[in-house]
């Protein structure tokens, strides 16, 4: 079977079976390369890092699909990138520079996998989870909600999730010492933290703002309310996620896919 990648594309898009209005401005767009290439391999991944596209193109990937963005802006537009001067900018052209060696095709898939019906992000992360429950659909942006079948205690809930997703480190911001069974999902960063934790037990986030977020629920704790921020990282409360784009593209289509980790943003002492 040949195919263009750009072709291809667009059949995830599709597949993402959403309303089409969310679309008139997305940053799910080609991010580098030649989207006219047949397509050939696929590489999948959460960020594009210069260890992923060294590792997808020594495989034999021609396309590379990312959650997030290359150049450290939402939009990776031209402007945004010409704009920039000084040490950023350098780091932009060598990174561009790698890009252009390694012959990959980028896109973004970002906002159609969380405009889906259920928010794909959302289930991959709950699939890999093995959280047994119900899922909730949020009123906001990539915002949803989990009722466990069962409470159990906040810091075994914390136990499941660094073992089932490989999480090295899941930061707990409030009480700890408390059984939940209602979960808020914000996974990444898409915010309503505050009100999610008015309707949950606990919110699952990839990364906070410490003196924002941080310190309210750690005083939602200090007055007398059992409440909790699990801070999980953005990569890990998301690449799941992709992950299961991965595996649903090994199932519908005739071309090989491989997952690649992009790894945790940071570095920790006590690692082995």
């Amino acid at each position: 079977m040949t195919m263009k990648i750009k072709e291809f594309m667009q059949i995830l898009y599709d597949r993402a079976d959403t309303d089409a209005s969310h679309y008139r401005k997305t940053c799910d767009t080609l991010k580098a390369g030649d989207p006219e290439k047949e397509l050939s391999r696929i590489a999948v991944s959460m960020f594009g890092t210069p260890r992923v596209i060294r590792e997808a193109a020594e495989w034999g990937a021609n396309l590379l699909i990312v959650h997030e963005p290359l150049y450290y802006d939402h939009w990776d537009s031209p402007e945004t990138f010409q704009a920039q001067s000084g040490f950023l900018r350098e780091i932009l052209e060598k990174k561009k520079k790698l890009i252009e060696e390694s012959g990959l095709t980028i896109y973004r898939y970002h906002d159609h996998p969380h405009f889906c019906p259920e928010d794909q992000i959302c289930m991959g992360e709950l699939q890999y989870s093995g959280l047994r429950g119900r899922w909730i659909k949020g009123e906001h942006y990539a915002v949803n909600r989990f009722e466990l079948e069962e409470a159990m205690p906040l810091r075994e809930l914390v136990r499941i999730l660094e073992c089932n997703l490989k999480i090295e480190h899941i930061r707990i911001s409030g009480a700890d010492d408390f059984s939940i069974r209602k979960l808020g999902l914000c996974f990444g960063t898409p915010g309503h933290i505050e009100e999610e934790l008015g309707l949950n037990d606990v919110v699952l986030t990839g990364e906070i703002c410490e003196w924002q977020h941080g310190e309210f629920v750690r005083d939602c704790a200090g007055l007398g309310l059992k409440k909790a921020i699990l801070v999980m990282g953005h990569n890990e409360s998301e690449r799941d996620g992709m992950r299961l784009l991965a595996d649903q593209i090994r199932e519908k289509d005739p071309f090989p896919v491989r997952y690649f980790e992009s790894g945790p943003t940071y570095l920790y002492t006590d690692r082995g």
